[in-house]
């Protein structure tokens, strides 16, 4: 088996830290858009190359983050108030934030922007808790995760009773079917999506505690999973194509991991940041360099993959930045200690 060494504080695996790489590349490759000035709408191939991966990407997201809090919360024994403390701080110091560096962004770029803000109070302040058709669409994920968190008695209790963690697993099984949408009330918070994303956060938590990716790491299991995943995806199976597509991508990296000799480590360990900051330089990509100044259809992949670079290697140069900074707060808006 492949179980590398756990590595320093947060007990960051080896492996864990390659698959966190990858599901974050997939993040930013989705939000890649060159527009075909011909059509005006964005270039097949930014669409299609990341079409297969649907069904994972962002369940994906979320059920590492559920792992994660196994690994360095549950697993410590954190108490439910110092968790929500940390919570508070890691996850919405950072939210509030970018909340209003987006609006701030999207307000002086009015003119280029393809979703211009409405530049009022009300519009700012609605950016906090609706997210569809505001600036602050992409930080969705951020209010998700939190309600998430506030379940956390419940996670510490289920892992310390194997019985209630199965039955709850089979009700959030159940639940991921539900609509708990009100009809013509506006979704805040993000809410009408919990059940669907509570399912992958505790199956990631249940996931580590058990550490049943030691029975993935099997070459000949991986490549049933993607046999199993095309057919599953081929049939629109939402959820058990997801379930499915997640151990798949679990099985590759363990399977695959120990061939290679970079290292990952620092990428994985900051696709919290890369994911608060990736937008922004991506849409300097698009709209600026590839819209505005150096727009030619023979440079589309020279740019599709700029595009990429910014995504991925902006944000990092930023937190190594941040990371020296004195000023706590200032580290605490970015996701940093």
């Amino acid at each position: 088996m492949i179980l590398m060494n756990i590595q320093n504080k947060s007990e960051n695996i080896q492996w864990l830290s390659l698959l966190r790489t990858i599901n974050i590349v997939l993040v930013v490759m989705y939000h890649i858009h060159l527009i075909d000035m011909t059509t005006g709408e964005n270039h097949v191939f930014c669409s299609s190359i990341t079409y297969p991966f649907q069904p994972i990407r962002m369940p994906l997201f979320i059920f590492i983050s559920g792992g994660l809090l196994y690994i360095s919360r549950i697993k410590k024994n954190w108490s439910v108030l110092s968790l929500y403390k940390d919570k508070f701080i890691r996850i919405m110091a950072p939210f509030f934030f970018f909340v209003t560096v987006y609006f701030l962004i999207k307000a002086l770029m009015d003119g280029i922007v393809k979703t211009p803000v409405n530049i009022t109070l009300n519009y700012y302040l609605e950016s906090f808790v609706l997210y569809a058709n505001h600036s602050s669409a992409v930080l969705w994920f951020l209010a998700t995760l939190m309600e998430l968190m506030l379940f956390y008695p419940v996670y510490r209790y289920a892992c310390k009773n194997t019985f209630f963690m199965f039955v709850l697993l089979a009700m959030s099984f159940l639940g991921y079917f539900l609509d708990i949408s009100v009809p013509a009330d506006e979704n805040y918070f993000n809410y009408s999506e919990i059940n669907h994303y509570f399912f992958y956060f505790y199956f990631g938590i249940m996931f580590f505690r058990y550490s049943l990716y030691k029975y993935l790491d099997n070459s000949f299991l991986f490549f049933f999973l993607v046999v199993i995943y095309a057919v599953m995806y081929h049939f629109d199976v939402d959820l058990i194509t997801s379930i499915v597509g997640i151990l798949a991508m679990v099985s590759m990296v363990l399977c695959f991991s120990r061939h290679l000799s970079l290292e990952f480590s620092y990428i994985g360990s900051h696709i919290y940041q890369i994911y608060l900051m990736s937008y922004m330089f991506q849409a300097f990509v698009e709209l600026v360099l590839w819209k505005k100044l150096f727009y030619n259809e023979n440079l589309f992949f020279l740019f599709y993959l700029l595009n990429l670079s910014f995504g991925l290697f902006m944000p990092l140069l930023v937190t190594q930045i941040i990371e020296k900074c004195p000023v706590r707060l200032v580290r605490i808006c970015f996701g940093l200690k």
